[in-house]
């Protein structure tokens, strides 16, 4: 059992629009996320930054980037009563050429770990759905919003002591994401 989340409530402001909304393979990189997720079989699914879907996660914090929308799906979490250590694998909107296999394996090495992620990336990882790390959200929040430093994904993984695992044979476009028209470009060229 596991659940997930989307992350799709950042800002777009390299890309110039909403990210979310752009389209890759005959799909918006929104919808595409949703069924990667739905193809797994993952017991609860929530959508971080948005609003109009099933299990949307509105942000409690403006502006705080992926550990903001992780302590507002916590905190969501604590208030359905499933803050219970299950895994939860996190991923962005703007990842299109993630694929089922990728998921698992990480799903497959979080064991008895607090985190895993693949060896030089962020994303996607795999966190405990825990007290312990909605209450370290809340604590650097507390403290401040700037985003950097301890308010940072890889801080968040550091904290978790999160398990690095190998790519192994994998391709790193698997792992690009799409931030600017250029590299939407780039990978509408290479389909």
């Amino acid at each position: 059992m596991f659940y997930s989340i989307l992350l799709a409530g950042g800002l777009s402001s390299r890309m110039g629009e909403d990210k979310a909304y752009l389209e890759f393979d005959g799909q918006s990189l929104l919808q595409a996320g949703l069924n990667l997720l739905k193809d797994i079989d993952s017991e609860l699914i929530l959508l971080s930054g948005r609003s109009g879907y099933p299990e949307s996660v509105p942000d409690i914090l403006e502006q705080c980037g992926p550990p903001g929308g992780l302590y507002a799906c916590l905190q969501y979490l604590l208030k359905i009563d499933k803050l219970d250590d299950s895994p939860l694998l996190i991923l962005p909107v703007d990842m299109p050429r993630l694929k089922p296999e990728i998921l698992e394996t990480l799903l497959a090495n979080i064991s008895e770990q607090q985190g895993c992620h693949f060896a030089g990336e962020i994303f996607p990882c795999v966190l405990r759905a825990s007290e312990k790390l909605r209450a370290y959200l809340e604590q650097i929040f507390d403290e401040s919003h700037e985003l950097g430093g301890k308010r940072s994904m890889r801080a968040v993984l550091d904290f978790c002591k999160s398990k690095q695992v190998l790519k192994d044979s994998l391709k790193s476009e698997f792992f690009k994401n799409i931030n600017t028209p250029e590299d939407y470009e780039k990978l509408l060229l290479a389909e």
